[in-house]
């Protein structure tokens, strides 16, 4: 061999190694973008962006859809309430079927959705809870002049209100279907996707729980807009209850049983949301509010002080439940006790 065919040999060689340390290059660089957007351990999308998707899809079938369904129509508030949250209700379990099928490859059960005796128990249980927890906020409001009754057995007023036992009803199914679809996006897969994801060598499984319930508490207040800082604090609050009582009995019923009453005697049955002033909304009491707006107001200390009720009342009974608070919360991902 001459030193000429050395040379180009040596050439060909480190232009073969320069090529091979591109293609390196490049599959590193691929690699860690699909590793930011991919578990390729799960072989499913990180929690990140499956948290986004569900959470995009939710604000679809709450907002978009309903304003195309309804568009044009003038129909009782009561009717209009109810179709919009039939809506997001068949919207979110759509998403969640789709995303349990597709993208997590688990079953719903994982998802706090395991009917059995107990579901029933416990969503009648958290029912009462918020029934009776609400209830302190008039009184206090009452005792403290803040407050007069204007009518009982308020059918709403307006050329469009339905009688009162038919817009009741609808009331109480409108609260059902929001109940339902909140927590099945909020906590049963945007909070169980949280804690999937935030489990690591830094972060025991408490700690992903913990983290999981207030990231998930985020995204549901963030969800609802909150105006004030009032707002952002109550809606927290109820999210951090809600996301605790859903880890707390690795369940569904409880959360929306909690939820389902606290929005219903706030809007309907006690008429706490009144300082709206809001003629067209059917109420059982129909309060008119006249003291202090930090208070008062929906999201004020008042309300505040009903919903810690609520709390103190759900840390006993999942006392009484469990024996203790420590978190259930398990998946297919996750594992179980």
């Amino acid at each position: 061999m001459t030193e000429a065919d050395s040379d180009t040999n040596f050439e060909r060689t480190g232009s073969r190694s320069t090529d091979a340390d591109r293609r390196t290059d490049r599959d590193g660089i691929t690699g860690q973008v699909v590793s930011v957007l991919w578990n390729r351990t799960e072989n499913r999308p990180r929690a990140l962006w499956r948290v986004l998707g569900v959470y995009m899809a939710a604000l679809v079938g709450i907002f978009v859809l309903p304003a195309l369904a309804l568009a044009g129509t003038e129909l009782p508030p009561s009717v209009s309430s109810v179709v919009t949250n039939l809506i997001a209700a068949l919207t979110g379990l759509l998403v969640v079927v789709g995303v349990a099928k597709y993208v997590d490859r688990r079953p719903l059960t994982d998802y706090g959705l395991a009917f059995a005796p107990s579901w029933l128990k416990d969503f009648g249980a958290g029912s009462v809870i918020s029934l009776a927890g609400m209830a302190v906020a008039l009184p206090v409001s009452l005792f403290a002049g803040w407050v007069t009754i204007s009518e009982l057995f308020s059918g709403g007023a307006g050329a469009n209100v339905l009688p009162l036992a038919v817009a009741f009803g609808v009331f109480t199914i409108n609260w059902a279907f929001v109940a339902f679809w909140e927590e099945l996006v909020f906590r049963g897969v945007i909070l169980t996707s949280a804690v999937e994801g935030l489990r690591s060598r830094w972060l025991s499984d408490r700690g992903a729980v913990v983290a999981g319930v207030v990231a998930s508490s985020l995204v549901f207040t963030i969800g609802h807009s909150p105006g004030s800082m009032g707002a952002f604090g109550f809606r927290m609050v109820l999210g951090l209850l809600l996301g605790a009582a859903y880890v707390w009995t690795d369940s569904l019923a409880l959360p929306i049983g909690l939820h389902f009453l606290i929005n219903f005697a706030m809007n309907n049955i006690y008429g706490l949301s009144n300082v709206r002033e809001a003629p067209e909304i059917a109420m059982l009491i129909r309060p008119a509010f006249t003291g202090p707006s930090q208070f008062v107001q929906v999201y004020g200390l008042v309300n505040g002080a009903a919903v810690l009720s609520v709390a103190a009342l759900t840390v006993g009974y999942v006392i009484f439940r469990n024996g203790d608070l420590r978190s259930r919360l398990s998946s297919t991902y996750l594992g179980g006790e």
